[in-house]
């Protein structure tokens, strides 16, 4: 099956269960009512940019998933620790790895000089619009769960900060990943 049209089914199948997902917190009445825009908008942007960006299918779904991660949160993963790592930092890690994968795949297809310290900092600067994004809705809408709120996974002093370097982390593992499977 060509690359564009696995796309199309991930599209198509992800924006199903998002919506279903967006039911189930109206109905809970969640907070993650308001991520749906916010999800789906990620979703849809990565799409119309697939041509572009010379999204692979296996990329988009990665990505996809990644945003299913994040929105079952609502079911309060954010409390959780996994394996002793707090989930909120394995979304975040996740979302520098794929990210990552995203950003290389261009730069090297487009025959970009730099492209692993590119995509490093491209990875850095998504990560603090995603965090500046959250600070302005919790300034603005107070406690809760979801990307506009701060809630479980959010209230300590350092959370930017572990955020950040989570999806560093993710990022370098992305990176050094192309690195070791390009030699062999």
């Amino acid at each position: 099956m060509k690359n564009e049209t696995l796309i199309k089914y991930i599209l198509w199948l992800f924006s199903v269960i998002f919506v279903a997902l967006e039911f189930v917190a109206l109905g809970i009445d969640s907070h993650y009512k308001f991520d749906f825009i916010f999800v789906m908008a990620l979703l849809w942007s990565l799409y119309l940019g697939r041509e572009k960006l010379h999204l692979h299918w296996l990329h988009y779904l990665s990505f996809a998933f990644f945003l299913l991660l994040h929105d079952i949160g609502m079911f309060r993963l954010y409390e959780l620790f996994i394996l002793g790592i707090e989930y909120d930092y394995i979304i975040h890690f996740i979302f520098g790895y794929i990210s990552s994968l995203i950003i290389f795949r261009f730069y090297s297809l487009n025959a970009y000089p730099n492209v692993y310290l590119t995509t490093i900092l491209l990875v850095l600067g998504l990560s603090a619009v995603h965090e500046l994004y959250e600070f302005a809705g919790a300034l603005v809408l107070g406690e809760g769960e979801g990307v506009l709120f701060i809630g479980a996974g959010d209230l300590d002093q350092w959370d930017t900060q572990k955020d950040m370097a989570n999806n560093l982390i993710g990022g370098i593992v992305a990176v050094a990943y192309h690195l070791i499977t390009r030699k062999k």
